[in-house]
């Protein structure tokens, strides 16, 4: 068996909740059917038989279609559509969805999860300074994210490095983030020595990846591929909360000072995913810098020239601003949601099983870009999804108010957070797509970066929300979260994609 159908075997596996999400029942064969379209390689016995768990999965997958009625519909109800078909370069596309796969690892059990608590609880050990250490560690790596990020996109523009800057940040992170298992108690410097560039290649690869968008979709496709590779990274998240709970149950490392191993699966997991990046993503085609300047000229050069040109392309603008209150939000929920879990009662294992609500209903969210953003429009989808997370943040607010003046069950909580989930997922990969679709051509890298500069600077933006929490508590911070979200929403309302696109065509 190769290297290839051993990865590809995990990424379909990762597939599997997304086909039981949709309204169509399928047979075995039929599974393996989407999987050799998807991937082009062929079917044949022996790769039938090297995929055990995934027949299982699929087959309860399908009995459950059978419970709810749905293979009683008609013929053509039921026909597998797999819903990347129509695109070329099928490799090309599966290969990027591996990285989206590759990176959850970092974001959710080092940034989410775990490594904030094993800061405080292991390393520095002083509940008098370690928020103000942790602070300093995160926001030192993120302002140099936001520094670097619209440099590096020029200069990868400039020079076709895409690929380049793509894979070594993933390596570069993949291997910082093992070497976080190594950490022991009172070791602050070594922590953020490994931390700080760790989550900056993290930061600097989600803006490459996301510059792969144009060259992988055409403009009317983008929403479909960001939302079905979104939903694979979720599925995969979910799987890793799988893991990192039975690990917590059956090898009994509940206790933060037993919580290295998972660092070192987070790392190989994203080495290993990573692989099909490295081997079968190409560098998209671009007109390359042939001026003879050295890197950093040529970048500082075309990012100036990228600022000078913002005026000809004011939805651009208006959408990365609107970004910044879009990423403040998602900030919030992403670095702050164990937080309040636990203020309401949830201890380390209930905190793990939140968090798989709230990935479970990301995968949710994801379909809805995947299914409808091309069809209805960037601007509609975006304005729904954020109408969505504002209700959803005053129903926080109210929560949390009632809790503090009397009791109150935890079943809203579970509901508030299904709600958080769904427009964390929707949210996120409907932006990335309409980014995308007004990206100027060849400068794509530049424009994701920009756009990753005002998701680096929205996780400064969160103070205000950690201030107000932590002067006169959660309900007004949640608030105030949404008053962002508000700001979000008016920023977007002014934005017409169709004179975005007349503008990029002129």
């Amino acid at each position: 068996m190769t290297g290839f159908d051993t990865i590809t075997a995990l990424l379909l596996l990762l597939a599997v909740p997304l086909k039981g999400l949709s309204l169509c029942s399928f047979t075995l064969e039929q599974y393996f059917s989407f999987c050799t379209e998807a991937l082009k390689f062929p079917y044949t016995p022996r790769l039938a038989a090297v995929f055990p768990l995934c027949r299982r999965v699929t087959a309860g997958v399908y009995s459950l279609s059978l419970i709810g009625g749905v293979a009683r519909s008609s013929p053509e109800t039921r026909a597998v559509k797999y819903p990347l078909h129509d695109l070329p370069h099928q490799r090309s596309l599966w290969a990027w969805i591996s990285y989206d796969v590759a990176n959850q690892s970092f974001t959710l059990i080092i940034n989410t999860l775990l490594f904030a608590i094993f800061f405080g609880e292991v390393v520095v050990r002083d509940a008098a300074v370690d928020d103000r250490y942790w602070a300093l560690t995160y926001g030192t790596s993120m302002l140099l994210a936001a520094v670097l990020s619209p440099l590096l996109g020029a200069v990868a523009d400039a020079r076709g490095l895409k690929k380049f800057f793509l894979i070594g940040s993933g390596l570069l992170c993949a291997m910082l983030t093992c070497g976080l298992a190594f950490v022991q108690p009172g070791q602050i410097a070594l922590a953020m020595a490994l931390y700080i560039p760790a989550n900056l290649a993290y930061q600097l690869g989600e803006n490459f990846l996301s510059s792969f968008l144009p060259s992988l979709a055409e403009p009317e496709k983008m929403g479909r591929v960001s939302g079905f590779s979104w939903a694979i990274a979720y599925s995969s998240a979910f799987l890793l909360l799988v893991l990192t709970a039975s690990g917590m149950l059956l090898l009994n490392l509940k206790a933060p000072d037993l919580w290295r191993p998972f660092f070192v699966l987070a790392g190989l997991w994203y080495l290993v995913f990573a692989i099909p990046t490295m081997v079968w993503l190409p560098e998209p085609p671009a007109e390359r810098e042939t001026s003879g300047r050295n890197l950093l000229t040529a970048g500082f050069s075309r990012l100036a020239h990228t600022l000078r040109s913002t005026a000809k392309y004011p939805d651009l603008s208006l959408l990365l601003v609107a970004s910044l209150f879009y990423g403040t939000g998602m900030n919030v929920v992403i670095f702050f949601s164990g937080k309040l879990a636990s203020e309401y009662g949830f201890n380390q294992l209930a905190l793990v099983l939140f968090v798989a609500v709230i990935t479970v209903s990301g995968i949710v969210g994801t379909l809805l870009p995947m299914q409808f953003q091309d069809k209805v429009g960037h601007r509609r989808s975006t304005l729904a999804l954020l109408i969505v997370w504002l209700i959803t943040a005053c129903s926080f607010a109210a929560y949390a108010y009632l809790h503090e003046t009397k009791s109150m069950p935890a079943w809203p909580l579970w509901l508030i957070g299904n709600m958080l989930g769904f427009g964390l997922g929707a949210l996120g990969s409907a932006n990335r797509a309409f980014v995308g679709y007004l990206a100027p051509s060849g400068r794509e890298g530049e424009i994701f970066g920009i756009w990753g500069l005002t998701y680096k600077v929205s996780a400064i933006m969160t103070f205000p929300f950690a201030w107000v929490r932590d002067s006169t508590g959660s309900p007004a911070a949640l608030l105030v979260l949404a008053g962002i979200i508000l700001v979000g929403l008016l920023l977007t309302l002014p934005i017409d994609e169709q004179r975005g696109r007349r503008a990029l065509a002129g």
